[in-house]
């Protein structure tokens, strides 16, 4: 399948801010604004908001039609020249059928957006239109104490130069949350780990490469199970699927059934790599029964069980910069990937 990389930004483009999902800016207009003004300071680009875009969560909630009209006004615009979500939820999924596929698929933009937003993803994806999951107003750019250098780079290299290029293991993580309630939280650092080399599982002798496709894992478990916009199966040949998980923190048995039910649709024969981030451990005072280290163990291993018992020897390479911890990489989804096993080395093009 061919896919149009969206035009390049400019210092001075006017950028759309939508919320395709929940109404959080209307909740926490303090962590908000702090995005937006970095919008301005660290990327020189005018922010443009929509009708809903500060509206209640409740508001949103009963209007998906609302938010997809924004979205379609945003890419019909033809001095708006990217769209960038505030934050992710959990029902974006139902503003997909109300969105203007011929409007989008002729003025094809940069959007940005993760979590939620694995829907609007998979939507660009099928119109052939890269996307880049990542980089949501509300969390990288309003990132609490500044914004982490690794996430600023590959944002913009993400909106302003051709292709993201080598990436690497960003040196300290995180997967702490501090409360948005406490707007003292907008000048403080969150506690990081030391970063770790990517773990490789089934590491190709050389290389291999493909487009991307894939998203927040119980976003696109929804999807294996609703198949109203997933690709057809031909689409995915050659494909490297990325996932990683939210704060909902899903089971080892979620994760298993999830990468089962891709065999078992006749999906993961299609896909020639994977790549999984860090998944997110804690979600502000809660953590998984078995603890943070455990659960993230749990992960892997639950990935390769289910590939083992699939007869799968699909490369997988873990405890990547992307999702819902940080910093954050920027994916281009869509875009085309090449894994480099002999060298350990990742590049994105």
């Amino acid at each position: 399948m061919k896919f149009q990389q969206p035009p390049r930004l400019e210092p001075g483009d006017r950028v759309a801010i939508v919320s395709p999902s929940s109404g959080l800016p209307h909740v926490f207009p303090w962590v908000y604004e702090q995005g937006l003004e970095r919008v301005k300071t660290e990327f020189q680009l005018e922010p443009v908001e929509y009708a809903t875009t500060r509206q209640s969560p409740e508001y949103l909630s009963n209007n998906p039609k609302a938010r997809a009209e924004d979205i379609n006004a945003a890419f019909a615009d033809p001095s708006i020249k990217a769209i960038i979500a505030t934050v992710g939820g959990n029902d974006q999924i139902r503003i997909l059928p109300h969105l203007n596929k011929e409007v989008i698929a002729a003025n094809p933009k940069i959007f940005m957006g993760y979590s939620d937003c694995t829907n609007l993803h998979l939507f660009l994806w099928n119109l052939g239109i890269i996307s880049y999951y990542g980089g949501a107003i509300m969390t990288q750019f309003a990132m609490g104490g500044g914004m982490q250098s690794y996430t600023m780079h590959s944002i913009k290299q993400s909106l302003f130069n051709s292709s993201l290029g080598e990436v690497h293991p960003a040196p300290e993580w995180s997967d702490a949350d501090l409360d948005w309630g406490d707007q003292k939280n907008l000048s403080k650092k969150r506690p990081m780990y030391k970063g770790e080399e990517w773990h490789w599982h089934h590491a190709p002798s050389g290389t291999i490469q493909g487009q991307l496709w894939g998203g927040c894992l119980e976003v696109l478990a929804l999807h294996l199970s609703v198949k109203r916009y997933l690709p057809s199966i031909d689409q995915l040949e050659n494909t490297i699927l990325f996932i990683e998980t939210s704060e909902e923190m899903p089971s080892e048995g979620f994760v298993y059934r999830f990468i089962a039910s891709l065999a078992e649709l006749g999906m993961l024969k299609k896909f020639k790599g994977i790549l999984m981030a860090y998944p997110k451990a804690q979600f502000c005072s809660l953590q998984p029964p078995e603890g943070r280290k455990a659960f993230i163990l749990n992960q892997q291993h639950a990935i390769k069980k289910a590939l083992q018992d699939y007869q799968s020897n699909i490369p997988v390479v873990f405890n990547m910069n992307f999702g819902h911890t940080d910093p954050q990489l920027i994916i281009p989804c869509g875009g085309t990937v090449l894994i480099d096993g002999a060298r350990r080395k990742i590049i994105f093009s």
